[in-house]
């Protein structure tokens, strides 16, 4: 079996603590939509205090909700996205590495994925708030690094996690939205074939299903459309092989299956706002920075 190729992003690689806290508060157009990505090795939490939208995990579509939180493994492919002209988030975001646990093995149903995981989770107001009381407390100790800070922190963010556990534990039923089975064999196929020439017409063939109520419904569900999800799919691979291994751009090009080398660099300039070569250079850069 072929290995899953990957969207790498490597936001903890060298931190002193593995683990990020970032507020967001956007509305419009400042809200980074349509950016699929996962990560290698950090697990993704995301606690919504408001907003509109969707988050797209995976192959399952998670409705914005209050006083919610979203569990995000390492591997799944994800974004944010919203139908609204105006769409508008709150919200709490933490990246974190397992090994930051003495014992990982506690939480191991919240780090790792299993049939029917609950990616989402509802607490009430006041639980929300002792979260959130939780996060603020570890964001201030990571940033004012007093005695004893990481032990603090740490502790802050197992209490977070049992909070999570005794959620996942007990079995309560969350709100998820219905996976749409089209929509996740269509990803599962891009998956498999995205390096190889794919058109809209080839995969809704291998799904019989027409081409128009294909595009149709998976940029309804999925937020994206298909030619975008493919393009984004190829480019995030293709910054892989940039950082990975010193193939030629022409070798990225046609190993993340574009049809000319051309295609390739219009359409990865377009999304990272550099060339391929450019950016080889700046993350080799930036890793001799670091190390």
């Amino acid at each position: 079996m072929r290995e899953k190729k990957k969207y790498l992003q490597e936001v903890l690689k060298g931190f002193q603590f593995p683990v990020k806290i970032t507020k967001t508060t956007k509305t419009g157009l400042e809200i980074p939509t349509y950016r699929n990505h996962y990560h290698v090795d950090e697990t993704e939490i995301q606690f919504i205090k408001r907003g509109t939208g969707f988050y797209f995990i995976k192959d399952r579509r998670y409705p914005i909700k209050p006083a919610s939180v979203l569990i995000i493994h390492s591997h799944e492919i994800h974004h944010f996205f919203s139908p609204d002209e105006k769409p508008f988030i709150d919200k709490i975001s933490v990246m974190l590495c397992p090994s930051i646990f003495n014992k990982p093995e506690h939480f191991l149903p919240i780090l790792r994925c299993r049939e029917n995981f609950p990616h989402q989770i509802f607490f009430n107001e006041r639980e929300f708030s002792t979260i959130e009381f939780l996060l603020n407390l570890v964001e201030s100790e990571i940033r004012e690094k007093k005695k004893f800070w990481q032990q603090v922190a740490t502790n802050s963010i197992e209490q977070i996690f049992f909070m999570l556990l005794r959620r996942i534990v007990d079995g309560e039923k969350q709100n998820v939205e219905e996976i749409n089975e089209t929509v996740r064999q269509a990803i599962a196929f891009i998956e498999e074939n995205f390096a190889k020439p794919l058109s809209l017409k080839q995969l809704s063939y291998s799904l019989n299903i027409s081409p128009f109520h294909l595009s149709h419904l998976f940029t309804r569900y999925a937020g994206i459309s298909f030619k975008q999800y493919l393009t984004r799919r190829r480019i995030e691979e293709a910054k892989k092989l940039l950082q990975d291994s010193d193939l030629k751009i022409f070798a990225v090009s046609r190993r993340c299956g574009f049809p000319s080398e051309n295609s390739f660099t219009k359409a990865f300039k377009k999304l990272t706002g550099t060339s391929p070569l450019s950016y080889r250079k700046i993350f080799q850069y930036l890793s001799k920075k670091k190390s």
